[in-house]
C-alpha cells in the first residue's frame, strides 16, 4: 500500500462542478476540493482513490471539519503555526474509521508538520519557491507578488528575472519537480498561480462541509470494485482528478444518467475520453501537473 500523500487536487483548475441534489464520484486526492464540492449541496458524494492514504488523509478532514471550530480545523492542517497538533489530532480519533486511526497513528510526524503541506507536490513546491527567493531575493519576490495583473508580471519578468541562475537552472529544476515544460512555470507565474498561498477551506465552505458532511461516503475498497457494484444510470458529475481510469471506462459509462458531465486530467495528449462520453471543449493544460484536463459528457 503506498502511504505517499499525493494533494495538490485544489491547483488543477476546473470549469466543471456538481449541482444542489446531484450524485457525485469523486477522487479523494488532497480533500479540500470534495469539502468544498459540499458548498453546492449534493445529493451524495463517492470518494474513491487507488491509493488508501488519500482516504486516510480525506478521513482526517472530515473528522476535522465535524469535531472542530474553523481556527482549530486550520492549525491542525497545518495552514496556521502550532504546537499542538498532536493534542488536536487525540481529539478527532473517535471520528475516524479504525484504518485511518491506524495509519495516522504510524504517521504522526506529519501530524506534527501539518499534513497540508507534507505532499509530494507541496514539499516540491515549497522548495521550487525556496529557489526562487534564492535566485531573486525576498524583496523582488514580494514585489512579484503584489502585482495584480498579467500584464505587470509579464513586464517584471522581462525586465527583471532573467538572472543567470533563473535561465540556466529555473527550467531544470521546475521540470526534475513537476515534469512539465518550462512554458507552464511561466504561465503560473504570469497566472499569479506559482507564488500564491496554498487554498485553504473558507469559512463560509467550512461551515457547509459541516452541516452537510454525512452526504460523504469514503470509499475503502478498491475502485473497480465499488464501481462494479453500483447501479447503472445513477450518477451525475465524474469529477475524477488524477485518478488513473485505466480499466475503469465501462463502469464509469455504465453509471452515467444521460448528460452526466465528467472531468479528469490525462496523459494521453488527445485527451480522449472514456467510451460512450463525448469531449466538450479544448483540453486544457493541468497547471502544475503533466497532462491534460479534459471535460466531457454522456449524450442524452
Amino acid at each position: 500500500m503506498s502511504t505517499e500523500l499525493r494533494q495538490g487536487s485544489d491547483w488543477v483548475v476546473e470549469d466543471l462542478d456538481a449541482r444542489e441534489g446531484e450524485v457525485v464520484l469523486a477522487a479523494a486526492e488532497g480533500g479540500d476540493r470534495v469539502l468544498r464540492l459540499l458548498s453546492t449541496r449534493p445529493k451524495r458524494i463517492a470518494v474513491v482513490d487507488r491509493n488508501p492514504a488519500q482516504l486516510h488523509l480525506l478521513a482526517l478532514k472530515v473528522a476535522a471539519v465535524k469535531s472542530m471550530a474553523h481556527h482549530d480545523y486550520l492549525e491542525l492542517l497545518g495552514y496556521r503555526p502550532s504546537r499542538r497538533r498532536r493534542a488536536l489530532f487525540q481529539r478527532l480519533r473517535w471520528l475516524l474509521p479504525k484504518e485511518a486511526d491506524e495509519f495516522w497513528l504510524t504517521h504522526l510526524g506529519v501530524i506534527d508538520r501539518g499534513v497540508a503541506q507534507q505532499g509530494e507536490f507541496e514539499r516540491h513546491l515549497s522548495s521550487f519557491r525556496q529557489f526562487v527567493r534564492l535566485v531573486h531575493g525576498t524583496k523582488k519576490v514580494e514585489r512579484f507578488q503584489a502585482l495584480t495583473t498579467e500584464a505587470e508580471r509579464r513586464d517584471m519578468y522581462a525586465r527583471e528575472w532573467q538572472t543567470y541562475l533563473w535561465r540556466h537552472f529555473g527550467g531544470m529544476l521546475w521540470k526534475r519537480w513537476f515534469d512539465v515544460g518550462p512554458e507552464r512555470l511561466e504561465r503560473l507565474l504570469f497566472d499569479g498561480r506559482l507564488l500564491a498561498p496554498p487554498p485553504e477551506l473558507s469559512e463560509s465552505e467550512f461551515v457547509t462541509a459541516k452541516e452537510l458532511a454525512n452526504r460523504l461516503l469514503i470509499v475503502s475498497e478498491p475502485p473497480n470494485e465499488y464501481l462494479h457494484a453500483q447501479p447503472a444510470d445513477s450518477v451525475d458529475a465524474f469529477l475524477l482528478g488524477r485518478l488513473n481510469l485505466t480499466g475503469l471506462e465501462t463502469e464509469l459509462c455504465r453509471m452515467a444518467r444521460p448528460g452526466a458531465r465528467m472531468s479528469y486530467v490525462s496523459g494521453e495528449p488527445e485527451g480522449r475520453p472514456p467510451l460512450g462520453f463525448v469531449a466538450q471543449g479544448t483540453p486544457r493544460d493541468a497547471g502544475f501537473f503533466p497532462g491534460q484536463l479534459v471535460a466531457a459528457v454522456l449524450p442524452a
